[in-house]
């Protein structure tokens, strides 16, 4: 898929797309609703101190993350295991590709996995022929749409049964068309997939969680299809982030309950599975082979900077169903694989503030994030240092907005000047205002002024009109 470098580009397309907003909106507004539900169930207070609990272990986590990934590869290997730490996302493809042609694999099952999507693992394991298949169904979607997730949960999100509809049709070909009814698709999606099951050469999955004192790696779903993967293939990868480390099954029990309720609104997901090293001799299912890839991919440089509180996400996806940006552009205007208000300081973290620095500019710094992120990431206070970062890194600011600055800073730095500027702007806002708004404007106004309502300036100031009120109150 062809990404449009423009962030300005990107999000015009979005804004013209309407049957993606709307979808987008349905969406993160029910898991939004169903997350309201959940807390409310559980009571503000408790799931407070959940929040307050879940950013101590992390917190703990990342910052002792080397004694952590020294003890989780430690067991690893000590059940049977192969670890790979791959310092960039090129050496973590090159381990797997090496991988499966040592296995002649032809058939890859994967089953949902961002950070695959972060190294793009598939167009190279396709470039080399083999055929790669998303069992996760919202991941089978955008892949036959050939497109990347929209969002980290729901990565088909922005897509309509209509379309979905259209996508499975072509992979009919010329059986009879399948409605577009939500129980029809999902039963052919059931039945399709579930033969790509029966012959896997290469089994691939994520990992929500790697439980370092016992080398187990879990993964949360509620289709099953990663549990299948990872019992039927005889040579299994897992891939994870670096940081996606808890120290025992204790933090665990914490971790998934407000996984759950964050992301869908869901006590508990439906499979909760953890699993460590090879199948055991006595053991009917699991692999033969078990492979670890531990990707940094510039996760490391994070550690011990400002920006570390970033390494403590847990990939639920609430930050992106609170955040109003998000709501209006969908995933795919951010332009890389992380969405919403953490893909806006990821992206730039992990990818450069040259190539989307932009990012930091998608937000009306709310806090809303903040206020959703089960680990109480400060991910407002983020981006605003990263719009910082960018303009120390370009040594200026847009022209434009360097003008408007200036322009405002001599304006407002006298009282004199400043109450002539409001007068002249009021007499002379005629022809721009419509029913009492300014509804027109040169740009960058008039982008602005599409989406948002600006009044127009009254025909009197308070304080023009203020010493003859004072003067009523001392008389009253």
């Amino acid at each position: 898929m062809h990404i449009e470098p423009s962030f300005t580009k990107r999000y015009h397309k979005a804004l013209s797309d309407k049957v993606m907003i709307k979808a987008v909106k349905l969406g993160t507004g029910r898991l939004r609703g169903k997350r309201a539900d959940a807390i409310q169930a559980v009571g503000e207070k408790r799931w407070q101190e959940f929040r307050n609990r879940a950013e101590a272990i992390r917190l703990h986590v990342v910052q002792h993350l080397d004694q952590y990934l020294e003890q989780l590869v430690d067991n690893v290997l000590k059940k049977g295991g192969h670890v790979c730490l791959a310092r960039t996302g090129d050496e973590a493809v090159e381990y797997i590709k090496n991988l499966a042609q040592k296995k002649n694999a032809k058939n890859i099952v994967k089953s949902k996995s961002m950070v695959t999507e972060e190294i793009h693992l598939n167009p190279a394991l396709e470039k080399m022929g083999c055929k790669v298949i998303e069992s996760d169904l919202g991941e089978w979607i955008i892949q036959l749409a050939n497109e990347t997730p929209s969002h980290i949960i729901v990565p088909a999100m922005h897509k309509n049964r209509f379309q979905v509809a259209d996508l499975f049709n072509e992979v009919r070909g010329d059986e009879p068309k399948i409605p577009a009814e939500t129980a029809e698709l999902c039963a052919f999606a059931r039945k399709y997939l579930r033969k790509t099951f029966m012959n896997i050469d290469l089994g691939i999955t994520g990992c929500n969680f790697a439980v370092a004192d016992s080398g187990a790696i879990t993964i949360c779903t509620n289709e099953g299809n990663a549990r299948i993967v990872s019992a039927l293939s005889s040579t299994l990868v897992t891939v994870m982030g670096m940081e996606r480390i808890l120290p025992s099954v204790e933090e665990l029990a914490v971790m998934l309950s407000l996984l759950a309720r964050s992301a869908t609104g869901q006590k508990i997901t439906v499979y909760n599975t953890l699993s460590a090293g090879i199948r055991a001799e006595m053991e009917l299912d699991g692999p033969q082979e078990f492979h670890l890839v531990i990707v940094d991919n510039g996760r490391s440089k994070l550690l011990g900077s400002k920006y570390e509180k970033v390494l403590n996400c847990i990939r639920c996806g609430s930050c992106l169903n609170a955040c109003p940006v998000y709501r209006n552009i969908g995933g795919h205007a951010y332009g890389w694989v992380y969405p919403g208000p953490i893909g806006a300081v990821l992206s730039p973290l992990l990818q450069g503030l040259d190539k989307y620095g932009e990012l930091a500019y998608a937000t009306t710094l709310c806090g809303a994030c903040h206020t959703a992120c089960p680990v109480k990431i400060p991910l407002h206070d983020m981006l605003y240092a990263l719009r910082n970062d960018k303009v120390e890194l370009e040594k200026k600011g847009e022209l434009m907005e360097d003008l408007t600055y200036k322009g405002w800073s001599a304006a407002f730095a006298s009282m004199s000047r400043y109450r002539f500027s409001i007068r002249m702007a009021r007499r002379f806002q005629f022809p721009l205002v419509k029913a009492g708004k300014i509804a027109f404007g040169p740009p960058p106004i008039s982008d602005w002024l599409k989406y948002r309502d600006m009044p127009a300036l009254a025909d009197e100031f308070f304080h023009e009109i203020w010493p003859e009120l004072s003067k009523e109150g001392k008389e009253k």
